[in-house]
């Protein structure tokens, strides 16, 4: 398994896939590990680069010290009836289209103790540059050598080869990627035990009640949250909502749509940009009304709000993203419960009572909905992601019972 022959290039440059596997995995939370994760949060917050990137600037905050904490105290209130262990080597295979997303799921399986190796995807940007930059000088301190010694770095050479070696010293893996990039990782044989966590094809929406719109400074302050929630990564992210429920009164919708628009408007850095996005989003809109799925666009501009009769998975692949929504209206809450198929990962909330909400999430009839949250957090990243409990799936517990 030499690097030279398996991979294009690897962090840190003087280690390979043999290397690793002779380092014990470490203790679960350790110091160690923990004044690791505060420096690169530090290194992350402190450098003037990072400003240019508030996904970068999110995932710095996310990784302080106070956050880390709260995470180790779930961790340490298991332990009274298990011990928490490493689960070994975890192999991350990461999406293209979130620079940031590959480490929050590598911390979370580094602040269980685990080996890691991140298989970076065939992607470059800045971001991307930046995030490695980091690691590099970290990992070239003597005080994290122990972290370096741990977890690589690799990238390119998509082989068989590859591939089967990194299945080969899994006893889990993170797959994130849409579902024929998860079914491709998938036909490598790993170890009988190595557990899949695939994070595959979702797309995500927002439920608005529109009775509970009463002026413009709240449907100001909804825009601003669901731009917020809308704009990184050109509405890609699993969790980006790409369709909006609208409940009740339906006076505001276009008023809305200008609103959102004209927020989306405020934020361009340059005007001149977009006459490819529009041109996709007027495909789209032409494609829609001729299946007649959709009625004619609300606002196509930096925004583009296309109201639609119902959503079907032809619509959500024909999704460019970008600042693109389907805009469905309905009559109650209770309808919302038909149009959550399985591939909807989160949903946000406005104007909605959360006892209504929680009601109907219950109803075992519906398959979708993994995260619920208010607008605003759509890309705040948890542990408890996509259905999954990642520190949990990223571990092992040793059950006690001392009789």
């Amino acid at each position: 398994m030499d690097k030279h022959n398996l991979f294009d290039s690897v962090l840190p440059a003087s280690s390979s896939l043999n290397d690793l596997v002779t380092h014990p995995p470490m203790p679960v939370a350790s110091q160690s590990i923990l004044n690791f994760i505060q420096a690169l949060s530090d290194t992350l917050l402190k450098d003037p680069a990072s400003r240019a990137f508030p996904d970068i600037v999110a995932l710095g905050f996310w990784l302080r010290d106070g956050n880390i904490k709260q995470l180790v105290k779930q961790i340490n209130s298991c332990t009274q009836q298990a011990l928490v262990k490493p689960v070994g080597t975890v192999v991350h295979y990461t999406p293209n289209n979130v620079d940031t997303m590959f480490l929050y799921s590598w911390v979370c399986a580094l602040l269980m103790g685990n080996r890691n190796v991140v298989r970076l995807g065939s992607a470059d940007s800045p971001a991307k540059h930046l995030l490695l930059a980091c690691l590099e000088r970290l990992f070239s301190l003597p005080e994290y050598s122990d972290i370096a010694l741990r977890n690589l770095f690799v990238q390119g050479a998509k082989s068989d080869e590859s591939n089967q070696a990194l299945a080969q010293i899994a006893d889990a893996r993170v797959l994130w990627g849409g579902d024929n990039s998860v079914l491709s990782i998938k036909q490598y044989a790993a170890k009988p035990r190595c557990r899949d966590i695939s994070f595959a094809d979702r797309y995500s929406a927002v439920v608005i009640n529109g009775d509970k719109l009463t002026d413009g400074e709240q449907l100001n302050t909804l825009c601003e949250l669901l731009w917020q929630d809308a704009k990184p990564y050109a509405q890609q992210a699993c969790s980006s909502p790409r369709v909006l429920f609208w409940l009740g009164n339906k006076n505001l919708q276009s008023e809305f749509a200008r609103v959102l628009n004209h927020q989306a408007l405020s934020e361009n850095a340059n005007p001149n940009e977009g006459i490819s996005r529009v041109n996709e989003h007027l495909v789209v809109s032409q494609w829609l009304q001729c299946q007649s799925f959709a009625d004619a666009p609300l606002v196509m501009n930096r925004v583009s709000v296309i109201p639609v009769h119902q959503v079907n998975t032809e619509m959500m692949v024909m999704h460019c993203g970008d600042a693109l929504f389907y805009l469905q209206s309905l009559d109650s809450l209770d309808d919302l419960a038909n149009c959550l198929p399985a591939r909807v990962q989160t949903l946000t909330y406005w104007g909605v009572e959360r006892d209504a909400l929680l009601k109907l999430l219950a109803e075992p009839s519906i398959q979708g909905v993994d995260r619920c949250v208010s607008v605003g957090k759509a890309l705040t990243f948890s542990p408890e992601w996509d259905g999954y409990r990642l520190l949990v799936s990223l571990s092992r517990y040793v059950q006690l019972d001392w009789g």
